[in-house]
């Protein structure tokens, strides 16, 4: 009880004084004309807020066990080093599809293979907030959490952010991001520079087919998708390739001649058997997209990364019993609503791992540059975690859920009206309530400072001095 009582008056002490370095740092920024001298003493400023969010980072560490221990052999670390890397972000997809049928036949069948031959994590939990697909792609990519109430991309898509393109381009790399959809939707057009990539795919680059409201399938995405990446290999250019897809978009209509699941007869929710419908055309596309990689050799020449963005099936209009009987799997109201599923296949990789660590989409990042031999520079404080390389992990959650929400490795806990003082938890394992919430109060503490935290840091990171694309698909001013 005296070491809790220290930690917490320690954690006080640390947060008034890294808040009182913060104010003194952004009053010198405010009212000052954006000549060349005043951006360089904005440069100086931010990397010295920067120093300051380190600080207070590994302060914050060394009250709480929370983060990577030094020293230690790191697992995996380099193991795509020198390989392309090639990441899909499915959108509205969540993880219980995954291994579950319905009469008898699988969900995600190319899902299922994958996990089953590659690093399988079964509990990673979104984190977006107002923004939704585009702050997955933020956070994915920076290690940084969303603010919530304003969509990452139009609040600080004009910044210069330390995220993996940009780690990627400096190791040579070229960064590229495909989206059937115009790049100005949720501001991209600005996000995309932000985060480092060199070039965008965007509608004009597809065949001018109408699967859904948002444009071309998945399959037409990565067909696209190849024939690029075809062509840098062949020119020996090593890349960092995104695919966002959104076949299986709400409201999940897809056409007849796409919808392959059969569904029970007499099903009555008919936007349950809709999403089940458009989630197993998205994992058929992502087939054929692992069919054409393997065909042109680059499967066993890159990392693979596939994770979800954000729920498909909203609590207001789905009842969990109904998801878990047509499913034919444990389904709860919340945890299996914020779980997302995330894979990564390392080259030549044949047996897969199953690893329990919980985490979030903020450790994506991390993970993957530890896989890939990336050291972010003194300048890139993350705010996840490397998933294969950490004993205990905690992870917050805002917007779709009260600010204070954390999940562990034992449980996903929400807090109430008074806060911490009669929030519930319930454990990610059993989906049963867990009734003693008092050893938690540490990790609620942590993850709330934890935020703040990194709501500082992204304010004090730099304008970019060029953040419009010059013309769509012809290059990004980089910072």
């Amino acid at each position: 009880m005296h070491i809790m009582k220290t930690r917490r008056f320690a954690m006080i002490i640390l947060v008034l004084a890294a808040g009182v370095v913060f104010a003194m740092l952004i009053w010198n920024q405010k009212d000052r004309a954006p000549s060349r001298e005043s951006r360089q003493r904005l440069h100086v400023q931010t990397t010295e807020a920067t120093g300051a969010v380190v600080n207070a980072r590994n302060q914050l560490n060394a009250f709480f066990p929370f983060h990577e221990k030094a020293g230690r052999k790191k697992a995996y670390a380099g193991a795509g080093k020198g390989k392309h890397l090639i990441v899909v972000q499915l959108e509205s997809f969540q993880n219980f599809a995954i291994h579950a049928s319905v009469q008898g036949e699988p969900i995600t069948p190319v899902l299922n293979a994958l996990s089953r031959e590659s690093l399988y994590f079964p509990h990673i939990f979104q984190q977006i907030g107002i923004g939704n697909t585009s702050d997955a792609e933020f956070t994915m990519n920076s290690s940084i959490y969303p603010v919530g109430k304003a969509a990452m991309s139009e609040k600080y898509g004009s910044r210069a952010i330390p995220a993996l393109g940009r780690m990627m381009q400096a190791k040579g790399y070229t960064a590229n991001t495909f989206h059937v959809n115009d790049v100005s939707f949720w501001n991209r057009s600005e996000m995309y520079p932000a985060l480092g990539f060199g070039k965008y795919y965007d509608r004009p680059y597809y065949r001018p087919e109408k699967f859904n409201r948002f444009g071309a399938s998945d399959e037409e995405l990565f067909r696209v998708g190849v024939e690029q990446m075809k062509t840098m290999h062949w020119r020996g250019q090593k890349f960092y390739s995104q695919f966002i897809t959104v076949s299986s978009h709400a409201p999940f209509t897809i056409p007849k001649s796409s919808r392959k699941l059969k569904l029970p007869p007499g099903m009555h929710d008919k936007r349950l058997g809709d999403y089940l419908t458009s989630i197993h055309y998205a994992d058929y596309a992502l087939g054929t997209f692992i069919a054409k990689l393997k065909e042109t050799g680059l499967w066993d020449q890159s990392v693979f990364v596939v994770y979800g963005d954000h729920f498909g099936l909203h609590p207001k209009y789905h009842k969990a019993d109904e998801i878990a009987k047509v499913a034919g799997v444990p389904y709860h109201e919340r945890i299996s609503t914020f779980n997302v599923p995330l894979i990564i296949h390392l080259p030549g990789q044949q047996a897969g791992q199953r690893i329990e660590q919980t985490g979030g989409q903020i450790d994506i990042m991390p993970t993957i540059a530890n896989i890939m031999g990336i050291r972010p520079g003194k300048g890139a404080p993350m705010f996840g975690h490397d998933l294969c390389n950490i004993d205990h992990n905690v992870i917050g959650m805002r917007y779709y859920s009260p600010t204070g929400t954390f999940v562990n490795d034992d449980v996903l806990f929400v807090p109430g009206k008074k806060g911490f003082a009669d929030g519930k938890a319930t454990s990610i394992r059993t989906l049963e309530p867990v009734k003693d919430i008092n050893r938690y109060k540490l990790e609620y503490d942590y993850i709330m400072q934890w935020m703040k935290l990194s709501d500082r840091y992204v304010k004090l990171l730099p304008e970019r001095q060029t953040s419009r694309p010059e013309k769509k698909g012809k290059g990004i001013p980089a910072l």
